[in-house]
């Protein structure tokens, strides 16, 4: 299957120490996480042009690349916004599916 870009908010569930997504639901249907494949954070500032980077533009997302136990691997990422401590702003995407 070739790339597919979804870039949607998703609902996520969560489970261990340190939290990590176990399963996610996009228009209805779960997805079980049978394994995460990687994991990384990303601070950057997005295509802004340099002269315009400011701290608070800077942001903060945790991405993972995970296989469903139907086989098919996604990328999802936690965005968590600007602020660490206000978590109820913290939302999870369907950035995109690769296979």
């Amino acid at each position: 299957m070739p790339l597919r870009f979804y870039g949607r908010e998703i609902q996520a569930s969560l489970a261990g120490e340190p939290k990590v997504p176990v399963s996610f639901t996009l228009d209805g249907r779960e997805y079980v996480i049978e394994e995460i494949l990687e994991a990384w954070q990303d601070h950057g500032f997005g295509p802004s042009a340099r002269s315009r980077h400011r701290w608070w533009q800077r942001r903060h997302r945790n991405y993972y690349r995970v296989k469903t136990t139907d086989g098919a691997v996604f990328e999802i990422y936690l965005d968590r916004g600007t602020k660490l401590e206000q978590r109820e702003r913290w939302r999870w995407f369907l950035h995109r599916q690769l296979s």
